[in-house]
């Protein structure tokens, strides 16, 4: 059975992103995503998609949420909602990761089983996309790491599904 993981780096207010960018510069972080990621299939909006410096992500299978369709790229896959899932596991991937933005976090976040999120020890006062809220009734935290101890801090939470 494939699992399905939001992952995805906050500030302590819950911000993940300002003008289709992430405001911080953490390289620890970005380490973390791609060891978790790596060789697995990662789902993600058209913006987050837009947003990337390199496309396709490496050593992925790359599933974007759209209603653009466009001609795929190697390893991209161009989908809607319904069928990006489907496809993921279709393709033999048993661990499907959800990379953002803030929609596709909100219509996935009803269908996962794991949480990975980092907190970055900043505010961003003009950030303009957020992590959804999530009740504590329906997750429980499994483990805490400290991805950085310098300025600014960043940890990992590992949520799983209660």
């Amino acid at each position: 059975m494939a699992m399905l993981t939001l992952i995805a780096a906050r500030d302590r207010k819950g911000a993940i992103g300002r003008n289709n960018t992430i405001p911080w510069h953490v390289p620890e972080d970005f380490a973390f995503f791609k060891r978790e990621t790596s060789g697995c299939a990662i789902i993600m909006g058209r913006k987050t998609w837009d947003s990337l410096p390199k496309k396709p992500l490496p050593n992925r299978l790359n599933i974007v949420v759209t209603r653009q369709m466009q001609d795929p790229a190697p390893n991209t896959l161009f989908l809607d909602f319904e069928q990006a899932i489907l496809q993921a596991k279709s393709a033999g991937h048993d661990h499907i990761f959800c990379i953002g933005g803030e929609q596709i976090y909100r219509q996935m976040l009803p269908l996962a089983d794991r949480i990975l999120l980092s907190t970055v020890e900043t505010d961003i006062p003009d950030a303009d996309a957020f992590f959804p809220e999530f009740s504590a009734s329906e997750w429980r935290p499994v483990q805490t790491q400290i991805l950085r101890e310098a300025d600014p801090r960043c940890s990992v939470t590992e949520y799983h599904r209660a």
